[in-house]
């Protein structure tokens, strides 16, 4: 396996993965930077993977999570958002960096509310709820795909995507 080749390809896709977690640019560029610096330090041991998407994309995962727990304890929930964080998470993911357009401020920040309560929601889903609905729906992968990555069957993967996607579905409902 060779870094330039195998490794450094998927870091867009890792960087999207972060930004889901973490909400925040900087620290999912931080995140994305560690895993590749991991994958480098564990070298030695390609040969064993089978796998270098899912076992970078876990990699990332673990990483963006401890750096999520790591920024809800540092920022006091009453502070607004500095200009760091990254307003539109999922929009940037679906889009690019770019939210549908809009007819006036208002539905901006009503459609920015939207994206980082459903941002939110999908934080909150147990595994593999949760990454089931980032590699489906944000990164668009096939259910094949997901399966291999996840280790799991095309049909749990169905089963489990569909349970998620009822679960976001109520719980925004819920909170509209």
């Amino acid at each position: 396996m060779d870094f330039r080749a195998d490794i450094l390809p998927h870091r867009d896709r890792l960087y999207r993965l972060a930004l889901s977690i973490t909400a925040h640019t900087a620290e999912a560029e931080d995140v994305v930077q560690e895993t590749m610096l991991r994958a480098w330090q564990h070298r030695d041991e390609w040969s064993q993977i089978q796998n270098p998407a899912a076992w970078l994309a876990q990699v990332c995962k673990r990483l963006a999570l401890d750096s999520r727990k790591r920024l809800d304890r540092l920022r006091p929930l009453d502070v607004p958002t500095t200009d760091n964080e990254h307003p539109r998470p999922l929009a940037a993911l679906y889009a690019g960096g770019a939210a549908a357009p809009t007819a006036s401020p208002a539905e901006a920040f009503e459609q920015r509310e939207s994206i980082s309560r459903l941002s939110e929601l999908i934080r909150q889903l147990p595994p593999p709820q949760d990454d089931l609905i980032r590699l489906r729906d944000i990164e668009g992968l096939s259910y094949r795909d997901i399966a291999l990555q996840l280790s799991l069957t095309e049909d749990q993967v169905r089963v489990y995507l569909h349970r998620a996607r009822i679960s976001l579905r109520d719980q925004y409902l819920r909170q509209q």
